[in-house]
């Protein structure tokens, strides 16, 4: 082996061995154990045969999390699994029309949040941490100004970007129509 195929193979290997957790975290978390692991072997597949074109530095985790995040997309797609979570959520919501309590059922609630997490996935990180800030820890737009070093009226302005985006999102996908939107009501600005 030539010392240039040899210092190729080393870096990728110092990559796998810092992205490996990480990756396979996500990946497990959002499909199964087994799945999971082979959608991470499939990014870093892809990763070790463009190694040479890859960048080296802190962009090549977000280039590795973004080959993930259209992995675990197509997994979805592919495998109707993604039908299968929207003909779930479709009894689910019939069920809550015939009973009102069924509507406080930690299942409906676990597919709410688990689509809410999905859309925020789709936005940029500066509009995930806004986004986090303003709905989990519910400071003001004065706050997230000051931690963002950006104006309020700024942050307000994002705020209602993210969230349209993510209403978008969940509107555009076949897992939210209108009427689980009418249904559940996400946020509100204020």
């Amino acid at each position: 082996m030539s010392s240039t195929s040899s210092i190729r193979q080393a870096t990728f290997e110092t990559a796998v061995i810092a992205y490996w957790d990480k990756l396979l975290g996500i990946a497990v978390a959002k499909t199964n154990e087994q799945d999971g692991f082979d959608l991470v072997q499939d990014v870093l597949l892809s990763a070790w045969e463009k190694w040479g074109e890859l960048p080296k530095d802190e962009s090549l985790e977000f280039y590795l999390l973004h080959a993930l995040k259209l992995r675990i997309f197509n997994y979805y797609r592919s495998t109707d699994r993604y039908q299968q979570r929207l003909q779930k959520l479709e009894e689910l919501l019939n069920h809550s029309v015939e009973q009102n309590d069924a509507l406080a059922g930690e299942d409906l609630q676990a597919f709410r949040e688990a689509l809410v997490r999905e859309a925020v996935a789709t936005l940029s990180p500066n509009q995930q941490q806004l986004f986090t800030l303003r709905v989990q820890h519910q400071y003001s737009y004065q706050k997230i100004a000051a931690i963002l070093h950006i104006a309020p009226g700024s942050a307000r302005v994002l705020y209602a970007r993210a969230l349209e985006q993510i209403k978008t999102h969940i509107r555009t996908n076949p897992a939210a129509s209108e009427s689980i939107l009418s249904a559940f009501v996400l946020f509100t600005i204020c």
